[in-house]
């Protein structure tokens, strides 16, 4: 399996070659590491060889290690690297042939990607979208829906409020709320959550006060 460190990414390649060509292999690998060295980020390689049971063929697992997943890919796409491919194949006769792990990828992944956002952070953003939307949509569609039975007005009126809260309202409010969405700070987490408790009295006083909404009217 592929080592997964904090600041690290490590390729991790399959291969096979014939045991009376190891010593050939072992210097294209030398070449290989002593070209990789000029690239930005490179940690090094560990190359181990390994008979596949039948005295003729050797397993060969390379780890190639950088510092960041995109100085890898550079090395991998790199001239430099396909240029001593192709020299390999032609000396030794050797046909470069290897199976990558994805889970060098996905641990790479979970490993550097931010912090898993807390569910009931969404879900605080998706009543604050959800909020207004539904106030909203009950007033511009008193006329029409409102004048369907409940049971389908609640079926169109939920459609349109998760179509209108999912693709835009709560999208817009993750970017806004982006660094309280991912940070661990106390403090900072408590401030976010204030500014919607906020938001939301203030459009309850909003919905409340105004005497052109509908379920505003008195008499």
């Amino acid at each position: 399996m592929p080592e997964q460190t904090e600041g690290q990414f490590v390729y991790t390649i399959h291969s096979s070659v014939s045991a009376s060509q190891r010593q050939e292999y072992q210097a294209v690998q030398e070449r290989m590491n002593r070209a990789a060295m000029t690239f930005t980020g490179y940690l090094g390689q560990d190359v181990v060889y390994e008979d596949s049971g039948n005295g003729s063929t050797l397993k060969v697992t390379t780890h190639v290690r950088f510092e960041e997943l995109e100085q890898c890919l550079r090395w991998l796409d790199s001239p430099q690297r396909r240029e001593l491919l192709n020299e390999a194949e032609e000396l030794i006769g050797y046909h470069y042939r290897f199976h990558l792990e994805a889970g060098s990828f996905d641990q790479w992944i979970q490993a550097n990607g931010s912090s898993r956002t807390p569910i009931w952070k969404v879900n605080l953003l998706v009543w604050l979208a959800l909020y207004p939307s539904v106030m909203v949509l009950m007033w511009v569609s008193g006329s029409t829906l409102g004048s369907l039975p409940l049971p389908l007005n609640m079926l169109i009126s939920n459609l349109i409020t998760v179509l209108l809260t999912g693709y835009l309202l709560v999208p817009w409010l993750s970017r806004v709320y982006t660094n309280w969405l991912s940070t661990a700070s106390r403090r900072w987490t408590l401030a976010g959550c204030s500014t919607i408790l906020v938001a939301q009295g203030l459009l309850l006083m909003l919905f409340s006060t105004v005497p052109a909404l509908p379920w505003n009217t008195t008499g």
